[in-house]
């Protein structure tokens, strides 16, 4: 490959990361800080939609790659779910210790405007998160905003760091609508080092359903205590 080509590659990389990784902050900030209501649902649909097609398309009409469904060809399930069990544990005992540094009412009324403060919705967009959203992450952030990271950085972690970066932003930002600013920054490097997990899953076994045992796992444990602050 010429170096104008190699080049390119790491330019189109580039663009790729930022066209997909500021879709969740848009998200965020439209749900939290505007708290915009329905719009903000609509907004959350269509930014849903974007990241979703967005890197199959880049896959198959820039990247000129077939289509792959990340087979789990390598194994990995043993070591994910014990990572995931083992996030578990530290994201409930963290919550216990530090439960206090959390803003309750504050998580309540950003809720309330899309309804999710209502038992069963709230239940079904549980379900949604665990085994959907997070299938989608995992397609977005590990496979394709890994895989354009290793375009650009060299070595094995570095492009993990990165993509857990780019994953922990939008965290943040919803983090610190209601969690004090120590509680944020604590929980944005949990967010951080889950996501560098994730990765490290990810790359070493090369398949998202691999990586999503994990992610899936820590999920339940967040929900349920989303659940908990909100319903009871």
């Amino acid at each position: 490959m010429s170096q104008a080509a190699f080049a390119k590659d790491k330019q189109l990389a580039l663009l790729a990361l930022i066209l997909v990784g500021i879709a969740p902050t848009i998200s965020i900030l439209t749900g939290f800080a505007l708290k915009a209501g329905i719009i903000a649902v609509i907004v959350f649909i269509i930014l849903k939609i974007w990241i979703f097609a967005l890197p199959s398309f880049w896959h198959l009409k820039i990247d000129q790659q077939q289509i792959s469904w990340s087979k789990p060809e390598n194994g990995g399930f043993m070591v994910a779910t014990g990572l995931g069990l083992g996030m578990v544990v530290v994201i409930v005992a963290a919550y216990l210790l530090l439960g206090n540094l959390m803003d309750q009412e504050m998580l309540y009324l950003l809720l309330e405007p899309v309804g999710l403060t209502v038992a069963w919705k709230l239940g079904l967009a549980i379900l949604f998160w665990v085994f959907i959203n997070s299938v989608l992450e995992e397609y977005v952030f590990r496979w394709f905003i890994t895989s354009k990271a290793e375009m650009l950085l060299s070595g094995k972690w570095k492009p993990i760091f990165l993509s857990a970066a780019i994953f922990t932003l939008h965290h943040t930002i919803a983090l610190s609508f209601f969690i004090s600013p120590l509680g944020t920054l604590i929980g944005s490097f949990g967010v951080f080092v889950g996501g560098s997990i994730f990765s490290w899953v990810y790359v070493t076994y090369r398949s998202v359903w691999v990586a999503w045992i994990t992610h899936a796992l820590a999920d339940v444990a967040i929900f349920a205590i989303a659940w908990h602050l909100v319903i009871g």
